[in-house]
């Protein structure tokens, strides 16, 4: 077992990948105080990940069977492999409403820096802040409902 430059990067991905599945699942819902609401959102850009599933795939049998490559760095691409299955297959985007703000893609937006919310019609939730639009695209109307409601009470 080498390591070498591509074995190096693949633990740096893996491990990096694993701090933010533990991230996003466990310290999102336990930090900034209480949860209000938690919302699935639609999954935009599926086939981005089907394309990179496929190419971890291609990349372990490839390396694995063909070249007969290293063992080490098809552990690790069978790593990635199922790590990435998991955040693309079984993981769904979310917003997370906190009472003094809410996280989505990761960051934390407080209800004082929101300065206008527009709904379109097709169930989409523009939020406006200083500095950036947040777009949620919420599964149903009732998600919808439930999102406007928590905004209402705590902004």
């Amino acid at each position: 077992m080498t390591w070498d430059a591509t074995n190096i990067f693949l633990l740096v991905a893996n491990i990096l990948t694993i701090l933010y599945i533990l991230y996003n699942d466990a310290v999102i819902p336990l930090w900034k105080g209480k949860t209000v609401l938690t919302v699935k959102l639609r999954s935009r850009g599926r086939w981005d990940g089907y394309i990179f599933v496929g190419i971890i795939a291609l990349l372990f049998i490839s390396n694995t069977f063909f070249r007969e490559g290293p063992q080490l760095t098809s552990i690790l691409l069978a790593v990635m492999g199922i790590l990435f299955i998991y955040i693309c297959f079984f993981r769904s985007s979310k917003a997370v409403f906190k009472e003094t703000g809410l996280f989505y893609a990761l960051l934390f937006f407080p209800y004082s820096k929101i300065e206008r919310m527009n709904l379109s019609e097709d169930g989409i939730l523009v939020i406006e802040t200083n500095r950036q639009r947040l777009m949620l695209f919420a599964r149903s109307e009732k998600d919808l409902e439930k999102m406007l409601a928590v905004f209402t009470k705590y902004n």
